[in-house]
């Protein structure tokens, strides 16, 4: 089963993360949930963004390198709209990564300093059309990666798979949930595979 490092949207760590993280652990996978807001959660976009600027891009990073040095069994990402940058930064810096997803974010690979590595599995999850995601942005990390997966939900918010959220969209997110324990499925299949028998 996988080692998952997730890392949060904008509004912190909100009780529908956290439940989603929940799911994974039960059915096998070790999930680590890092509160880099230190407990605050926010409803209003707004504020969550000002809450991450007054950390800084510096501090976020800094915070993704420590955590993957603590967590060292963990080789799959996920990073929801916020978190999708130390998520996609730690696929691009640490060899030991073998998948990672995105929810509601992604960058141009140079936007990080750095380029993508063909060997890990990428899916990406984005409202269509997403206010906070520019499409040239996606094409730009798949250029880079064109095995990844991209699964695009019309019409709806930006954070669609979170309950604790106004935008939640309860179909959608089903539909998420399924892809998302889907590929976790996949990807120990294809490991186990590789293995000498």
């Amino acid at each position: 089963m996988a080692e998952i490092l997730m890392f949060h949207h904008a509004m912190g760590l909100t009780d529908g993360l956290v439940a989603f993280a929940e799911r994974l652990r039960a059915a096998g996978h070790v999930v680590h949930t890092p509160d880099l807001y230190a407990g605050a959660t926010f409803t209003d976009a707004d504020e969550g963004v000002a809450y991450a600027q007054s950390i800084g891009h510096d501090a976020l990073e800094e915070a993704a390198h420590l955590l993957a040095r603590r967590h060292r069994g963990a080789d799959v990402l996920m990073g929801f709209s916020l978190g999708a940058m130390p998520a996609q930064l730690l696929a691009q810096d640490r060899r030991r990564m073998r998948a990672c997803m995105l929810v509601s974010g992604a960058l141009p690979p140079s936007a990080l300093g750095g380029v993508w590595r063909h060997e890990v599995a990428l899916q990406i999850h984005v409202a269509d059309p997403d206010e906070y995601v520019e499409p040239d942005e996606i094409d730009a990390l798949l250029y880079h990666a064109p095995h990844a997966r991209v699964y695009r939900y019309p019409s709806k918010g930006h954070l669609f798979m979170d309950p604790s959220l106004p935008e939640y969209d309860a179909d959608a997110a089903d539909r998420f949930e399924e892809r998302a324990t889907g590929w976790l499925a996949d990807i120990d299949e294809h490991l186990l595979s590789r293995r000498p028998a």
